[in-house]
């Protein structure tokens, strides 16, 4: 769940601060105040591109701050990340001028990369027909198989599983059986690669100890010089720490008939010179083998150019190396393999194909039970959203592919992880009308209530926090009222920000928040401002057509914001 928002510098906003909510989070204001600067600001968040063009005039770099309760799908992110966390997850952008581009979580910097992966897991930004995306295919068979719940995950990840068992056989027996010219050229350059690595003879690791050894060869003088400078400071010469603990024993002696501690610190001191003496004998040992070697510091310069010129080639570390000859070993083994082999990759290609078949075609049949049931479900909550005339139809055929290994019904089809269905929705929002590609009948009103319908059906599995830019376009009068109910169950079950142009839809907010411009000084300020009911009910009546606030549109918001409370939920 999103609680705060910070923005400094981003377009219109100079500063605004917001604190979010559980449940429906309503934002109004006039046209053009910047309510879409908002959803940007969260989009950045979210990993959006980032335009130097947003950053505010006259200053050099935009932020946005966020801060999320954790949840705990952004756990596994975050530790293969390296980053600790515990309820509280702070998420930073900053876009500079000069066109840096820094993210933060909880302080660290971070790549854009983690970013995107961490923030479908906390963020779900919706804005109308384009970015619904309910209009490709695939996105279609997700929602598809979500009605399917646990049964449906269990049976994709198997498809998947057989899928790629399958592909790996089939890109093996491509290789050995394709092309002669480019097998025989891929078994020369993995013999050429092989025998380049078995000459020379590594051992995994190797390198470390020969980064070790170069070093000292290339400091033995001063290293030598060092330990001779430290023998003689602590046992050779007049006054060395050996000499002066000596001195200091023979002292206390002098006095252990009248001082009780002096026994015990002289066998202290006694002990000291003890492991003074091994010390001192240690580096006189290591002072007498380190001495300049220049053969042997070029042996090993030697070593280790060919070393980092094979990893360059093949791998970063002589254990990539090493790795990478097994695999083209294995493979060398495969182009070079007999007829016989050849026929027993094919016997587990076909094989594997007959198995991912089976599990397709059970994901299919499964599918078709899934689909009656979403027609079910879907249609009467498009019910409730004032469409009760409304069809819809979901539509699994196969894509017909020539030459495709893959047959249903006689006849070659296209498959991959997910399998071999095709899933399409067909929508007709008036009676008499052909059902047709939702796409390409669906107004953008029509297609916000079908997505929210679906994300209805589908709580519990939505990203916590849920962001709609104005998905309401298009809809109005008793179809408003029945859209800002929906949005308000929707959030029951976690949270939603939703920017609406509609007084219907802002009466059943949790907390309403209004955007606010004002210009001073010739520059344009804008403001997020948290309403308490007296200003709920002025910028309804603002909404509803009436800027003087007059008695007959505030009765009208009076009763829009009664309806809205009669609905609520009690507040977890």
């Amino acid at each position: 769940m999103l609680r705060d928002l910070h923005i400094s510098n981003l377009a219109v906003f100079s500063e605004a601060s917001v604190e979010f909510e559980r449940g429906l989070n309503v934002l109004t204001g006039e046209t053009g105040a910047g309510k879409s600067i908002v959803v940007d600001s969260l989009a950045l968040l979210a990993g959006a591109r980032a335009q130097t063009d947003l950053i505010r005039t006259g200053a050099d770099m935009l932020r946005v701050t966020g801060i999320f309760t954790t949840e705990p799908a952004c756990l596994a992110v975050l530790e293969k990340a390296g980053i600790s966390t515990d309820d509280e997850l702070v998420i930073r952008r900053e876009v500079h001028r000069s066109g840096r581009n820094r993210v933060y979580v909880n302080d660290q910097p971070v790549t854009l990369k983690l970013l995107t992966e961490l923030a479908p897991h906390l963020l779900r930004i919706h804005g109308q027909r384009e970015e619904l995306g309910l209009a490709h295919p695939q996105l279609q068979k997700t929602w598809l198989d979500r009605q399917g719940g646990d049964r449906a995950e269990k049976l994709l990840a198997r498809c998947r599983s057989t899928y790629e068992t399958y592909d790996n056989l089939a890109k093996r027996l491509h290789t050995v059986t394709g092309d002669r010219r480019l097998r025989d050229e891929r078994i020369d350059l993995f013999t050429y690669q092989a025998n380049e690595i078995d000459t020379a003879d590594l051992t995994a690791g190797e390198e470390v100890a020969l980064r070790q050894d170069r070093e000292v060869l290339r400091n033995a003088e001063t290293i030598s010089a060092t330990l001779g400078d430290l023998s003689r400071s602590l046992f050779d010469e007049d006054g060395a720490a050996a000499e002066r603990l000596g001195t200091a024993t023979s002292r206390l002696t002098e006095i252990e008939h009248w001082e009780p501690q002096a026994s015990t610190w002289k066998e202290e001191l006694d002990e000291i010179r003890v492991r003074l003496e091994e010390v001192v004998a240690a580096v006189r040992q290591r002072a007498d083998r380190v001495e300049p070697d220049p053969p042997r510091l070029q042996a090993v310069e030697d070593r280790l150019a060919l070393i980092e010129r094979l990893c360059r080639k093949y791998g970063d570390t002589t254990i990539k190396v090493l790795a990478y000859r097994d695999t083209i070993g294995a493979e060398l083994e495969e182009l070079r393999g007999d007829d016989e082999q050849q026929h027993d990759l094919a016997a587990q290609t076909s094989e594997a194909l007959a198995t991912y078949r089976e599990v397709a075609q059970a994901l299919s049949e499964r599918r078709r039970k899934w689909a009656g049931s979403l027609i079910q479900d879907l249609q009467r909550e498009l019910e409730e959203l004032s469409m009760p005339a409304a069809r819809f139809e979901v539509v699994l055929d196969p894509r017909p592919r020539a030459g495709s290994p893959l047959e249903i019904d006689g006849e070659g089809v296209e498959f991959g992880p997910t399998g071999f269905d095709q899933v399409g929705f067909l929508f007709s929002p008036n009676p008499g009308e052909e059902l047709h590609p939702l796409s390409r009948v669906a107004s953008g009103g029509e297609l916000s209530r079908v997505y929210l319908a679906l994300q209805l059906l589908a709580q519990g599995n939505s990203a916590p926090t849920l962001v709609f830019d104005e998905v309401d376009s298009g809809v109005g009068g008793v179809e408003a009222v029945a859209l800002g109910r929906k949005l308000k169950k929707l959030a029951e079950s976690g949270q939603i920000l939703t920017v609406t142009h509609l007084p219907q839809v802002a009466s059943q907010g949790d907390e309403h928040f209004r955007v606010a411009k004002e210009i001073r000084g010739g520059r344009t300020f804008v403001s997020v401002l948290g309403l308490g009911r007296e200003e709920r009910v002025d910028e309804i009546s603002r909404m509803l057509g009436d800027q003087e606030a007059g008695t007959a549109s505030r009765n009208h918001a009076e009763a829009l914001l009664a309806q809205g409370a009669a609905a609520a939920p009690a507040r977890r």
